[in-house]
């Protein structure tokens, strides 16, 4: 299959690079790495490490310089991400087939962008945000790579491989592809993402880049959900249609694309800095009491290994003395060789025997190596030894310094729906062969100056020359109104950001405005958190926001006659207050509280429509772990109100998941590490929005209820090392809780089925 090659391409690429500049390396299970005994190379490279690499060292960074670690334990979150997205799929609910869409549970309008998309937003599930794509920072080459059986013919494989090629430049290629042929007709899905990244910082701190290419292609076959003697046929469970490729389907004839690609630059200088000493004399401190504990042990091993030898050999050298028993000999391992004379009193020897260094050297020659190697050891400890009350953290001598920054932006994005025939479930049309294309680039240009200080924090001022180019092929004169070609301008913002913390206590503050050019929009933004190490955590946010609606909402232009629009809406007005707050890994709590006035939608007839009423939407979510022993029960509620805004704006009041599981080592030695157990979602009945394959959106309607049933997966995961393994028998209770369930009008939910997945780490 063609994504199966680009990923195998990639692979070979990658471990072409590894080999032919480094031999193969393990990691010992300490921690340490040794030559692989079975691979060898002509000319090779010895890899010597500074240190011991730790899991610590192998780091993730988003764009915004957070830090993350790899992670390889096998947890209940990681299940609940082992999906095509490899994201908690909670508030979602998937199509029957892998690949296809997802429908809305609930929704989310924090951290709004000013400017606007192209829409299709059933399409961007599986599409990377700038702040999706990671930067790394690996002391050996890494990779992983995530298998999954798909529906009925194929599967999805997510592989990514990241390296250094020294401590300041790490490459990181990565490439996802899915086929899965689906059990209804005409529901095939087919998607490519490759990208990779450049994370470089030079060595004396003065220049960084951050840096990634992405390239996508999404397609998806559409069917338009079921017939209505089909739906009868598949809520009556009619045994001759168990074959789901039996039952009729609106059209077999139509697929939608979304498909692009995006240059991304993040560079900066550093115009001036003045070093954290304080910081960097606590690190140098830290480094030499770690190596005088290290030397300190070794000392003790090889004190106890040499007396407990020297003595026995000393014993065991007359022939008028029994040899020492297990027990004195443990005793003679206690022995401080830390005396100029040590003395070992042997009581059932009824002798007592005195060793000097003279004595010991006479003995064995390596042990007589070991006693130096203790002296040498001795000198370097007391080198080392140092006094922790040296250790500070003084704010007022925190870093100061100034960075100027530029962030480069360029992307392409297609979006086309084609059919092989005038269909009457969309109405007449101007062709006799559907063929919709919308085009959108965009550019955008950041500048900016950061400044930190102590107490400030990090400031940063920035200003944005956005270029956008929405179009089609032709203007389309109509009786009632002409439609344009095309949303073509440009918009100047300025803004500022602002991150700080004083002890535990975080703060987080952005604002952007458009001052000038064909868009309009503005932005606050801002967060206070306070953090008791791990034990629990408290977050308040805020956001007023004013963007524009998504392009295809404003134009749209289609071979149908019924998807013509050009609309001049207002700004959308959102106003959002949250909290978060969890308390270690046994509760969390999630509440936010949405005012949205222009609320932009697509109604019943697939048309865009603005609300002239103010959307107010009230989320909260409780999450629960209780453990007893080798079982636990995580629970998950989502709890949500629409007090105005109903008819336009559709959600489930109570969405639940909970998860019993049992959690053990399993064999001599914990090789296999296994959680096994079932979820049940489920969430009340609701007027779940509609899915149009045509515009890849959810419109409104209110003629069919979905939910009121619950979905029920059992699931076998497994650890063995750095590999996950998973099994998965989803919605196995489709035999006897009726068939009723449903992802959308028209569109059944899965039936039950077996999947198989694994996760594999590899470091090099």
């Amino acid at each position: 299959m063609y994504f199966m090659k680009k990923l195998f391409a990639v692979l070979f690429f990658g471990f072409y690079l590894m080999t032919v500049d480094a031999q193969i390396m393990r990691q010992e299970e300490g921690g340490g790495v040794f030559k692989s005994d079975s691979t060898t190379f002509k000319n090779e490279v010895q890899i010597k490490l500074s240190g011991e690499t730790k899991y610590t060292d192998y780091k993730i960074i988003s764009i915004n310089n957070d830090t993350t670690l790899i992670d390889t334990t096998l947890t209940i979150a990681k299940d609940y991400k082992f999906n095509y997205i490899r994201k908690d799929n909670f508030e979602l609910l998937p199509f029957a087939n892998q690949g296809q869409t997802y429908n809305k549970l609930g929704y989310n309008f924090n951290d709004n962008s000013l400017f606007p998309t192209i829409g299709a937003n059933a399409k961007h599930y599986n599409y990377y945000n700038i702040e999706d794509v990671y930067y790394y920072d690996v002391p050996t080459p890494t990779s992983e790579f995530m298998y999954r059986t798909g529906m009925e013919q194929g599967q999805v494989l997510d592989g990514f491989l990241t390296l250094n090629t020294s401590r300041q430049l790490n490459i990181f290629i990565a490439y996802k592809g899915l086929r899965s042929l689906g059990k209804y007709r005409n529901s095939l899905a087919s998607h490519g993402n490759f990208r990779t990244s450049v994370n470089y910082q030079s060595k004396n701190n003065f220049y960084s880049l951050k840096a990634h290419y992405m390239s996508f292609d999404l397609l998806n076959n559409e069917n338009g959900g079921l017939t209505e003697a089909s739906i009868a046929y598949f809520e009556n469970d009619d045994p001759n249609y168990t074959d789901r490729g039996r039952l009729e389907v609106n059209y077999v004839d139509a697929n939608n694309m979304f498909e692009g690609k995006r240059y991304f630059l993040d560079h900066n200088i550093n115009l001036f800095s003045k070093e954290n000493k304080s910081e960097k004399h606590n690190a140098e401190l830290s480094d030499k009491l770690r190596d005088y504990n290290s030397t300190l042990k070794e000392i003790e091993t090889l004190k106890k290994d040499t007396v407990s030898y020297l003595m026995k050999s000393k014993i065991d050298a007359s022939p008028k003395r029994p040899s020492a028993t297990k027990k004195e000999k443990d005793e003679l391992a206690k022995t401080d060789l830390n005396k100029e004379n040590p003395v070992i009193n042997i009581k059932a020897l009824g002798k007592v025997i005195t060793l000097t260094k003279k004595d010991t050297l006479k003995l064995d020659s390596i042990h007589a190596i070991k006693i130096k190697k203790i002296d040498s050891l001795l000198i370097v400890a007391a080198g080392l030894k140092v006094d922790s009350s040296q250790f500070i953290t003084i704010d007022k001598n925190a870093n100061y310094g100034m960075k100027l920054g530029h962030t480069f932006m360029y992307e392409t994005q297609h979006y086309r729906f084609k059919q092989a025939a005038v269909n009457p479930f969309f109405g007449e049309a101007y062709e006799d062969i559907i063929v919709d294309h919308t085009s959108y680039q965009k550019m955008n240009n950041e500048a900016y100056l950061q400044f930190e200080a102590p107490y400030v924090g990090i400031l940063r001022a920035k200003a944005n020359y956005f270029n956008y180019n929405y179009h089609y092929n032709s203007i389309l004169y109509l009786d009632t109104q002409t439609i344009q070609d095309k949303l073509k301008g440009n918009a100047i913002a300025v803004g500022a950001d602002w991150k700080t913390n004083f002890g535990k206590l975080y703060l987080n503050a952005d604002a952007s405005s458009i001052l000038s050019g064909d868009l309009t929009g503005n932005s606050i933004k801002g967060s206070v958190m306070f953090k008791k190490d791990s034990v629990y955590s408290f977050k308040g946010f805020a956001e007023i926001t004013s963007k524009t609606a998504d392009f295809n909402k404003l134009l749209f232009q289609s071979d149908y006659k019924d998807y013509n629009w050009q609309n001049n809406f207002k700004n959308e007005q959102i106003k959002n207050v949250g909290v978060e707050f969890s308390y270690k890994n046994w509760a969390s709590i999630n509440a936010s509280y949405n005012l949205i006035d222009n609320y932009t939608y697509f109604d019943e007839n697939s048309l865009p429509a603005q609300a002239n009423e103010t959307l107010n939407y009230l989320k909260v979510t409780v999450s629960n772990s209780i453990t007893f022993r080798k079982f636990t029960l995580d629970n998950t509620v989502m709890y949500q109100d629409v007090s105005s805004g109903e008819s336009f704006f559709k959600v489930p009041e109570i969405v639940t998941r909970n998860t019993l599981y049992y959690s053990n080592y399993l064999f001599k030695g914990k090789p296999l590490y296994l959680q096994t157990g079932v979820t049940v979602k489920y969430f009340t009945a609701f007027n779940a929005n509609a899915y149009n394959p045509l515009l890849s959106e959810f419109v409104l309607q209110n003629n069919q209820k979905i939910g009121n049933f619950p979905l029920l997966d059992f699931f076998a995961n497994a650890e063995i090392r750095r590999t996950r393994i998973y099994l998965k028998v989803e919605n196995f209770g489709a035999s006897f809780t009726g068939r009723n369930y449903y992802s959308a009008p028209t569109y059944p939910y899965r039936d039950l089925t077996v999947r198989f997945g694994l996760v594999w780490n590899w470091f090099i």
